[in-house]
């Protein structure tokens, strides 16, 4: 009885240790591993995940909706004060001012009654800029800064005719919108579509990749079109024989 019940123990080992081996080996030739799948292409041949060209810290998750409070609060914040601002009439600058005015002097009132009481002042933090953190933020709108200029630059000295036409289009666009809304409104807008796009992109990036990559190779194909029809209108002047 025993002799059959080692027997069994050692069938029973070599059947696990065989479907170990075996859910362990790669997969068959029909599905191919992740090593020999091509990437899917990416706007702008970026490298780049949506969260790192965000700035990878806590603004990348809150308009990626990673820290679901905070950005639910950010959002509904701003379309309550908009639309109470919007409903009232009243101006942005004169709430802010009268905002800070009231802040000032509760903490003002605070700090003195604390001092005469012998209570805790309020809690302010320290309001200072570290210079690491100056430096850096300026180096980073410096380059960024430059980018912009390079590439007004570059429309301004008609180097490239393609740049130039997204550049007025752009232009054109911006000036459309903003000339029919007030301020306020436009801050409202970019905050919503802050909060909303880069978290919809990230989703669903590779399907705005693809539609996004076949719209601009179409946009390329007309464009050749179209550069090559206006060139061919333009004259030239007939090539000059050398001399002998």
């Amino acid at each position: 009885m025993s002799e059959n019940t080692d027997v069994s123990n050692i069938a029973t080992d070599t059947v696990n240790s065989a479907v170990d081996n075996v859910s362990k080996l790669p997969a068959s030739s029909s599905a191919p591993s992740d090593r020999y799948v091509s990437a899917p292409r990416r706007l702008f041949n970026r490298e780049k995940s949506v969260h790192q060209l965000l700035g990878g810290g806590q603004v990348a998750d809150v308009l990626l909706w990673r820290q679901k409070h905070l950005s639910a609060a950010l959002l509904i914040g701003s379309t309550i004060i908009w639309f109470l601002l919007e409903k009232s009439q009243y101006k942005l600058v004169p709430l802010l001012s009268n905002v800070l005015i009231f802040a000032i002097v509760v903490l003002f009132v605070w700090a003195n009654l604390a001092s005469l009481l012998n209570r805790p002042g309020p809690p302010v933090p320290d309001l200072t800029l570290s210079e690491d953190a100056v430096l850096s933020t300026a180096s980073v709108l410096r380059v960024e800064l430059n980018k912009v200029l390079e590439v007004f630059q570059d429309v301004a000295l008609g180097k490239d005719f393609k740049l130039f036409l997204k550049v007025v289009a752009l232009l054109w666009i911006v000036s459309t919108v903003f000339s029919r809304l007030n301020f306020l409104t436009a801050i409202w807008i970019i905050i919503i579509l802050a909060h909303t796009i880069p978290f919809i992109y990230d989703t669903y990036e590779d399907v705005i990749d693809e539609h996004l990559l076949r719209a601009s190779d179409e946009a390329n194909k007309h464009y050749k079109n179209l550069d090559a029809a206006v060139r061919s209108k333009i004259p030239r002047a007939p090539a000059k024989d050398k001399a002998l």
